[in-house]
């Protein structure tokens, strides 16, 4: 096994990357340092990923504006917990652990862990997501000043992602990073009243990268999709922290067998349309990633008009799984290959559902998606 140890960029993302504007001092020094990512790059560069939905003109009028105003309630969100003051110090213990869980299940989280942060919990730069928060950071260098992140997990509604790669997919998704964005904060401001000074990440704000946050807080392990499955969730989860200087108990990485199932699994691999997802492991900063390649997995989106959202579905621990057999068949193979004929006979090798949901159906118009 490879092991390789790297400091995060939020540069290298394809979102950032996608982002860069041909011919400006941004996108010659980044590709200059990296040549070989212009060509993949500059094709898919600058593009609406819902430009490729593949409905009606009625469709895109009538439900494209779901979400048009997302932008505008993240920033407000951001805009509020940056001008809110410090309150006068109020002292508390690392026990107090358990009150700041409980209070971030009470504005939305369904699963809460907490990390002491580390250096390589940083990206080393931010990547110039920011802009709908009217923050314009690209290159800006990113300097620790939080001793904990408080890392929360939002889950995704079944009937959506077994919809995927179809629009309920992406509405779910934005759906639920405003959720994400909605629960940090009112957390951080919780914080910042009690004294302690606090930030939420968003969909278009991080300092840290949220699956390595995760795996360290225990709300899951790492799959060969690379997303955190969570015990319970599996893959249908978005993932928010809040990074703060409150002082408190930490937890740890939890193992439920996942790395052998998902050597027995692979359905994810097997149903990603992009073949995206590749079986090579390897270790970063001690934490076991896959080979995925995100430039075909980009792509894909940009095809089908959403976030694609397949590997998600097809995960069994997304569609629920017995979660004690998983674990008490650790080196029994044969026990796994049992659980994941099971969950074949019972939800196909990929649950799609093809009908469409309610909130997306035009009524009886010819005109549909």
């Amino acid at each position: 096994m490879i092991c390789l140890k790297v400091r995060y960029d939020e540069r290298n993302t394809m979102f950032s990357r996608v982002r860069l504007k041909p011919n400006t001092e941004h996108y010659k020094t980044y590709y200059n340092d990296k040549p070989d990512l212009k060509a993949v790059d500059d094709a898919l560069r600058l593009k609406a990923i819902r430009d490729g939905l593949r409905a009606s003109d009625a469709f895109k009028a009538r439900f494209f504006p779901l979400t048009n105003q997302n932008n505008a309630v993240l920033k407000s969100l951001h805009d509020t917990v940056d001008a809110t003051p410090l309150g006068k110090r109020v002292n508390v213990g690392r026990a107090f652990a358990t009150n700041i869980k409980a209070t971030a299940k009470h504005y939305g989280a369904a699963d809460v862990g907490i990390v002491k942060l580390k250096a390589d919990h940083y990206y080393q730069a931010h990547g110039g997501v920011s802009e709908a928060i009217g923050k314009n950071n690209y290159g800006a260098p990113i300097v620790p000043r939080y001793t904990h992140a408080i890392v929360y997990a939002i889950p995704m509604a079944l009937s959506y992602i077994n919809r995927s790669p179809h629009y309920e997919s992406m509405l779910e998704t934005e759906n639920a990073y405003l959720k994400i964005a909605f629960t940090g904060a009112r957390l951080a401001l919780y914080l910042k009243q009690l004294g302690y000074k606090s930030v939420f990440q968003s969909e278009a704000y991080y300092e840290t990268p949220m699956v390595p946050l995760a795996y360290d807080a225990g709300l899951g392990q790492i799959g060969m999709a690379n997303h955190i499955v969570h015990p319970h969730f599996g893959n249908r989860i978005r993932l928010g922290a809040v990074l703060t200087t409150m002082s408190l108990e930490e937890d740890q990485p939890i193992d439920f067998n996942l790395e052998a199932f998902c050597k027995r699994c692979a359905l994810c691999l097997m149903n990603c349309p992009s073949h995206s997802i590749k079986p090579g492991k390897r270790m970063r900063n001690g934490r076991p990633f896959y080979r995925f390649i995100d430039h075909t997995c980009y792509a894909m989106w940009l095809r089908s008009g959403t976030d694609c959202g397949t590997c998600i579905q097809s995960c069994p621990f997304t569609q629920g799984i017995n979660l004690k057999k998983v674990k008490d068949a650790k080196d029994n193979t044969q026990a796994l290959d049992q659980l994941l004929e099971e969950h074949i006979q019972k939800h196909s090798r990929r649950p799609f559902v093809k009908e469409p949901l309610d909130i997306v159906k035009l009524g009886g118009d010819k005109d549909g998606n």
